[in-house]
């Protein structure tokens, strides 16, 4: 019993890669920074997916912005998990959104509304509050609105009202979770949104706690040795 607690003990982990970006994102940094949790910031708006799979994190931030966006529905199918809050109300950003979600018309620029809702219940947004007035009206502003579509479940709103948070799910564990709010922004938030709000939506991803995972083969060397222990174990009282 001993060779087996000491060969499971061998067994390591590692913490899923957390990749930040966007255009405007230290307000969403700094509640990643309060929530714990260990991340990579490339500094650019739509880090490349590329190396990254099941159970890996892009955290985006927009506050406007013109590129059209990285092609992630290889990360998503894979079991990767996408992350975004804001937006643009940029023609080739539209486009690229709606290959993900059914979204509606807002071209016109920028909506704002000082209230959120909680629709319904889903583990992304259990630790968000049923209903919440931001202090820094700024963060209410959004430039997209979720309809309902494939595989999409709507999570909040306002009194617009617009669906102002979504997630679509994947294959294998991934999602596209978006929250249209810009509570990532620089300045946007107050620090009771920070407190109430930005710190318990990035704490809902439950980053720290679902991506632990064994290293391969440290795993694999772990089993084969249980497996011969096993072995000798059969022959000892044949």
């Amino acid at each position: 019993m001993r060779l087996v607690l000491a060969l499971l003990a061998m067994v390591t982990v590692s913490q899923a890669a957390v990749i930040l970006g966007g255009t405007n994102y230290d307000g969403l940094k700094q509640a990643l920074d309060t929530a714990g949790i260990t991340y990579t910031d490339l500094g650019v708006m739509f880090p490349d997916p590329s190396g990254l799979g099941a159970g890996d994190y892009i955290i985006l931030s927009n506050d406007g912005g013109t590129d059209p966006g990285a092609d992630y529905t290889a990360f998503l199918n894979a079991g990767g998990r996408l992350v975004m809050t804001g937006g643009s109300n940029d023609d080739g950003f539209r486009t690229w959104l709606s290959g993900y979600f059914n979204i509606t018309d807002t071209s016109s620029g920028w909506h704002t509304d000082g209230d959120w809702h909680k629709t319904g219940a889903h583990p992304l947004t259990s630790l968000l509050p049923a209903d919440y007035a931001f202090e820094n009206n700024n963060a209410t502003y959004h430039m997209t609105g979720f309809l309902a579509g494939t595989d999409t479940t709507l999570l909040g709103q306002n009194d617009e009202p617009f669906a102002i948070a979504a997630v679509r799910t994947y294959a294998n564990g991934g999602y596209f979770y978006y929250m249209a709010l810009d509570i990532g922004a620089n300045g946007y938030t107050s620090a009771n949104d920070q407190a109430n709000f930005v710190v318990p939506f990035v704490q809902g991803l439950d980053i720290q706690s679902t991506n632990a995972v064994p290293e391969p083969a440290t795993f694999a060397l772990t089993a084969g040795a249980l497996l011969g222990l096993a072995g000798l174990m059969r022959r000892r009282r044949s």
